[in-house]
């Protein structure tokens, strides 16, 4: 089993689904260059478990992507994953402004003021989807469980679990269509609130799928191994960088001799010096530039 990985349960009698995630080395990259506050970075991590969570159910190549948008201190919080399994996450937060200490207290302070966006993209240019609901619910994990119920009226229980580097979640969920057992979601959902979220910290993770449905009839899909990754590319930057218009790409070329553009995500850095500048000026609506 990899360190970072995602397990889908399926419970076919009972027409529902668990999801278990765990995530050590991407929490390391993502976190390796910031300075994030402890509670914004719980909140991050907890923001990668229910993405990967939600990737379990894709069925396209694309990704999805859950953001908390808020006018407040903490403007952005996002975090997504491809159908492969790579996530990437970032902040962005008032280096001014002093934050609450724990994530409960932070959540608290978005609740009702924030809103929760969830944004299915396909790779292919497809049609791209989004839901936006109220940030409601007292953590991240309440305010999952009332979106599919206000969205998809899909019921839903979710724990998370971050400490130490590690950050771990199962999900379980009723599916839609009639169920052969009526009484299985109800036993679901009794075992779900057994687990202490201490235990999804402990190592073996399929000790405690065992433990906690060893008398329940599933079907375990072999385990998906989870990474750091961002898809950005000279090509995207400069799609972002044509725009920007003429009069600007103009006043940055007559104040710089290269313009460096780093990736907020991954950190990496993509070079254009003055030829490039000026070929993306010239391009104009010409399909875009030509650049070294």
């Amino acid at each position: 089993m990899p360190s970072d990985f995602l397990q889908r349960v399926l419970f076919e009698d009972v027409n529902a689904r668990a999801v278990l995630v765990r995530l050590d080395q991407v929490l390391d990259e993502i976190f390796a260059e910031t300075t994030y506050p402890p509670a914004v970075q719980i909140l991050l991590a907890e923001s990668l478990l229910v993405v990967a969570m939600l990737s379990a159910g894709i069925k396209f190549d694309g990704r999805i992507s859950l953001q908390l948008q808020s006018s407040g201190s903490l403007s952005l919080l996002m975090a997504d994953c491809s159908e492969d399994g790579g996530l990437r996450g970032i902040a962005q937060v008032d280096e001014q402004a002093e934050l609450p200490d724990s994530p409960q207290l932070l959540f608290a302070s978005l609740a009702g003021e924030a809103n929760l966006v969830l944004i299915l993209e396909p790779s292919g240019g497809g049609q791209r989807w989004q839901g936006i609901v109220p940030l409601e619910g007292e953590g991240l994990n309440e305010a999952i469980e009332a979106y599919f119920q206000r969205s998809e009226q899909l019921p839903t229980r979710v724990k998370l679990s971050v400490g130490a580097g590690h950050a771990s979640g199962l999900m379980i969920q009723q599916m839609p269509g009639q169920s052969d057992d009526p009484d299985g979601w109800n036993r679901l959902e009794h075992l779900m609130a057994t687990v202490h979220v201490d235990e999804l910290l402990e190592p073996d993770m399929e000790r405690l799928l065992e433990k906690l449905f060893h008398q329940e009839t599933r079907r375990v899909f072999p385990a998906r191994e989870l990474r750091f990754d961002c898809p950005c590319t000279r090509e995207r930057v400069l799609g972002v960088l044509q725009g920007l218009g003429a009069d600007e790409l103009q006043d940055m070329a007559s104040q710089q001799e290269v313009v460096e553009v780093r990736c907020q995500f991954c950190n990496r850095a993509y070079q254009f010096d003055q030829f490039d500048l000026n070929a993306i000026i010239q391009s104009g609506d010409e399909g875009g530039p030509t650049v070294h």
